[in-house]
This record gives C-alpha cells, structure tokens and sequence, in this order.
C-alpha cells in the first residue's frame, strides 16, 4: 500500500500516479474517511463513478469498500461521461 501523499489533494478532485501515490489502499482509506464525514452530516448513500482508464475498476471498487466500511450504502454508476 502506498502512503497518503498530501500531493493528491487539489481544490476539486483528488489526482495521483497510480502505484506511486495513489492505489487501491489509498483509495479504500479515502472512501473511509469520507464516509465517515457523510455519516456525521446525516447522508446514508454515495453516488460513485469512473472514466474510463484501466486503473478505475480497481480504484472504484477499493473506494466503495472504504465508503462501506464507514457504514454508507454505495450505488456504483460504473463508466460516466467525465
């Protein structure tokens, strides 16, 4: 597992070099902490979707594990229009 690179963080996504500073352990603690946070804002579902690079069924799929972990329902759209 890669370590969380404060890097990633930009003003409205989240962007990395997969196997450098983003993967499947970055993304499932990233899905954690955040539904944590729509948990203490009273939301019980997140909407997820990806485009459609190779790395996004994997990341997608480690996202919606740590949104679950937290305790929120996931609806996975799968490929959107980014």
């Amino acid at each position: 597992m890669v370590s969380l690179s404060k890097s990633i963080f930009k003003a409205y996504d989240i962007r990395g070099i997969i196997g450098n500073t983003l993967d499947a352990g970055v993304a499932r603690q990233i899905g954690h902490a955040f539904g944590l946070a729509a948990i203490a804002k009273g939301e019980r579902r997140v909407v997820i979707g990806r485009d459609g690079r190779l790395s996004g069924p994997e990341l997608a799929a480690a996202l919606a594990a740590g949104l679950q972990s937290a305790g929120v329902d996931v609806i996975d759209l799968g490929v959107v229009a980014t």
